[in-house]
């Protein structure tokens, strides 16, 4: 908004302190046009124009999440930072593979025994 009323420089500089801090909370959070409002409207647009795919099952409908179109990534908690953010993300990333790589290897030693068994 500061930008876009043409404050010019003299204008902005005699601004007091406490009105420049509201007029910047004013443009992150609140103005129509701000980047979580935008964020916002185009994560819904991507979630409800994805679930309304006559092609995924009802399992991929559920599992869908409107913070999966988040890729600034303002959406949901707005406490954390955002080095917050990215180290939760890839402590996620590393579970999530260590899950995968434990269970594929149940798979395997499920299809060996099996194979043993059936061998003998």
């Amino acid at each position: 908004m500061v930008n876009k009323r043409g404050l010019s420089p003299d204008e902005y500089f005699n601004l007091d302190p406490d009105v420049i801090n509201m007029l910047m909370i004013y443009d992150s959070f609140i103005e129509p046009s701000g980047t979580q409002v935008d964020m916002l409207k185009h994560a819904y647009q991507c979630y409800y124009t994805t679930i309304s795919n006559g092609n995924l099952t009802s399992e991929a409908r559920k599992n869908i999440k409107v913070q999966d179109f988040d890729f600034l990534n303002v959406l949901g908690d707005s406490t954390k930072t955002v080095a917050e953010k990215a180290e939760e993300r890839k402590l996620k990333l590393n579970e999530q593979q260590s899950s995968d790589i434990n269970s594929l290897g149940k798979i395997i030693k499920s299809q060996v025994l099996g194979k043993k068994k059936n061998g003998d």
